[in-house]
């Protein structure tokens, strides 16, 4: 893996830029790519990833956003994003179509061992889209059994019983395929990849109405004065007493995080370790590297559970 200066960051995410906009293509994390969280990760046989992260202004407060190309012996031969939270990753895979043929597996299977290398997820998820819910070219490319095939299986009951017809007819019939209803049908549903027990799509979702009921309760329809209450109402309970030495960019993150904060099932029963380790995790959302945030949310041993339940 090769740590980037930030010159060397913009370049690359020029350049990624650049064989988007060519493509009447676009992603918002290229397009608001931190030229500081840039790196490359070279895989062997001339196979590497650029990786980049999102400016602090525009991460979002739990989940970290980043986008990659695929390069060969240099050249960017696909791209995609990655939303990871905790140790969950959901992953959209795209290969340029020059480049469509007999590597995409060999190049998707070592763009998830990338992710786990840098990121630690052990939860891999694709999108309905991504498997050809409102995507015609997926469909066409037969792009759910191309993921099926490399290991991913859906949770949900109804694609599950989908498939066990599926396969049913193949077991009758060795030529049978799926038809483009059917396609359609599993597609409408994610799948999954997990290296532990399945665990699902984190509900972050469910966090906005969190964040939303907690500030009508506390200033109803002034968000601001909510706002800078739960900013008081957080620091009181982790701890602090004030944001002295923070960043701009780690305070940004802390009035993102604050509304969170003061919602957290349990807090009041951390350890004063624990509340500490939830203050690193929060300033390192401004951090340079949004990675440094993904680490340390999965190392705590609380916070998952607290924003999502004990499901997670």
């Amino acid at each position: 893996m090769h740590e980037l200066s930030p010159r060397e960051g913009a370049h690359l995410l020029d350049l990624a830029r650049g064989v988007m906009v060519t493509r009447s293509r676009d992603l918002d994390a290229f397009a608001y790519g931190d030229p500081r969280d840039v790196r490359i990760v070279e895989d062997g046989e001339g196979l590497a990833f650029m990786v980049g992260g999102m400016l602090p202004e525009r991460r979002s407060p739990v989940s970290c956003t980043c986008g990659y190309l695929t390069l060969h012996n240099g050249v960017p031969i696909g791209y995609g994003d990655l939303i990871l939270v905790g140790r969950s990753a959901a992953v959209a895979f795209n290969t340029f179509e020059t480049y469509r043929g007999g590597e995409a597996a060999w190049n998707f299977a070592r763009l998830l061992a990338t992710v786990r290398h840098l990121y630690g997820a052990r939860s891999f998820s694709l999108a309905p889209y991504q498997l050809g819910h409102r995507n015609a070219e997926a469909i066409a490319s037969g792009a759910w059994w191309f993921y099926f095939k490399l290991g991913f299986r859906p949770l949900a009951a109804e694609p599950r019983r989908m498939l066990r017809q599926e396969l049913a007819r193949m077991k009758v019939d060795a030529g049978h395929r799926s038809d483009r209803a059917t396609l359609r049908g599993l597609a409408a549903w994610h799948l999954f990849f997990d290296l532990d027990a399945p665990a699902g799509l984190p509900p972050v979702a469910e966090l906005g109405a969190r964040i939303a009921q907690g500030l009508a309760q506390r200033a109803g329809a002034d968000r601001e004065r909510a706002l800078k209450t739960c900013n008081s109402e957080a620091m009181h309970l982790l701890g602090l007493r004030s944001l002295e030495g923070y960043t701009a960019d780690e305070r940004l993150a802390w009035s993102r995080w604050s509304p969170l904060v003061v919602t957290l099932r349990g807090l009041a029963r951390w350890s004063a370790a624990e509340k500490r380790a939830l203050v690193h995790v929060i300033r390192a959302k401004g951090g340079r590297r949004e990675g440094d945030f993904v680490a340390l949310f999965a190392a705590h041993p609380k916070l998952e559970r607290a924003l999502f339940g004990e499901g997670r």
